[in-house]
């Protein structure tokens, strides 16, 4: 009987240390921490850039005048689109016609000599023949025909200079475009040269062009991936670089542009490349100083490996993320990040491989060797599948 109770005792004690092993089992089962993971797949990411930018008339002309003399007239509105070879001023012509009849006059009589040098020039030309005029006759009579000619060539050179001159005093519209203020009012004595010349400016609005710069490291960033075959256009027809603009209020302007300028030079002080887009504005919609952002669209960054903005880390080391191994175990991986996409996320360049399983949450209170429990909130390779759904 007493042997029976040790029995008892001894199997009461057993059962009691399982269930102690099997309850701290289940008590560090639920100790390991579960995680937000993202599973990396390749995918093609559309970029786009947002840069400051200005607006720049496509042409902007300064008009000035070509011949001095009273301002008589001007013949347009301030601030009115006026077109090429429209009459804007009008100058005193009194004495640029003057001037022309001079020369009109100067190149009657050079002609008249003319005619009577090459009279006696072709006689003596034909008695020279004969041997009945001297040689020195035949010299001086050559001579005075070219003179003669040389006389009328000039007095039509006057001429021409003379109608020039009268011709510029009415001022006309060298390109088409918008006009600014007038610089000079009518009645005022004005000049061909200096200050005293200019008139008005003409800015060509449609198209407009939209300056702005970008750091040499975006551009030989982009470079580089296009080098290695990572970028690639839409349109392989097209190939071109699309842009778009956004006004002060987050508006963006209804009609597409293209780049059509890179600066093949780097700004030594900023560092920067100046890049230029053209834009249709019909409507007068983007005006010549107006600060605008720039959308740059267009490429596509291929077999791209994103992260969310939040699952990148910093460290005197560089830049590095939480992954997940096959052992549940976390891994802190050195990645280096390349551009970011529309919705925030980092395109990872290097570091990284296809299903890759990253730590997205709670970052701040995991390290490396920490056993966790990983739950997958975005499987990027489902994506396409869900998409053709």
């Amino acid at each position: 009987m007493l042997l029976k109770n040790k029995l008892l005792v001894a199997a009461a004690a057993l059962m009691a240390l399982a269930g102690c092993k099997e309850e701290d089992k289940t008590q560090q089962a639920s100790q390991v921490p579960a995680v937000d993971v993202v599973q990396v797949a390749p995918q093609d990411i559309p970029l786009a850039f947002e840069f400051a930018a200005r607006a720049q008339g496509s042409k902007e002309t300064e008009v000035r005048a070509r011949v001095g003399g009273i301002l008589l007239k001007r013949n347009y509105v301030e601030g009115s689109r006026v077109e090429e070879g429209q009459l804007l001023f009008e100058i005193d012509p009194a004495q640029y016609a003057i001037e022309l009849d001079k020369a009109k006059a100067n190149l009657i009589d050079a002609e008249a000599t003319l005619s009577q040098a090459e009279s006696q020039w072709n006689r003596i030309e034909k008695l020279h023949k004969e041997g009945y005029a001297s040689g020195k006759d035949y010299d001086s009579t050559k001579a005075a025909y070219d003179s003669a000619k040389a006389a009328a060539m000039l007095a039509k050179a006057n001429l021409d200079a003379a109608q020039l001159n009268l011709d510029y005093t009415k001022v006309t519209a060298p390109i088409s475009g918008i006009t600014s203020m007038e610089t000079q009012s009518e009645g005022s004595l004005i000049s061909s040269t200096g200050d005293a010349s200019l008139l008005t400016h003409i800015t060509q609005l449609d198209p407009i062009y939209v300056i702005f710069s970008a750091s040499e490291n975006e551009i030989l960033s982009l470079t580089n991936m296009v080098d290695r075959g990572l970028i690639k256009y839409p349109d392989t027809k097209a190939k071109e670089i699309k842009a778009k603009v956004k006004f002060g209020d987050d508006t963006v302007y209804n009609k597409e542009g293209e780049i059509n300028f890179i600066n093949p030079t780097v700004d030594e002080k900023t560092g920067t490349i100046k890049l230029r887009a053209v834009f249709p504005n019909p409507e007068g919609r983007i005006r010549p100083g107006q600060f605008l952002r720039l959308l740059m669209e267009g490429l596509v960054r291929i077999n791209a490996l994103v992260v969310p903005q939040e699952a990148v880390m910093q460290s005197p080391n560089g830049t590095f993320v939480y992954r997940v191994n096959a052992n549940n175990v976390i891994e802190s991986v050195s990645v280096q990040a390349g551009l970011m996409t529309k919705d925030g996320g980092w395109i990872i360049d290097e570091g990284l491989k296809p299903g890759d399983k990253i730590i997205t949450g709670g970052i701040m209170k995991l390290r490396p060797g920490m056993t966790v429990n990983p739950e997958v909130v975005y499987d990027q390779e489902a994506v396409p599948e869900k998409e053709e759904k």
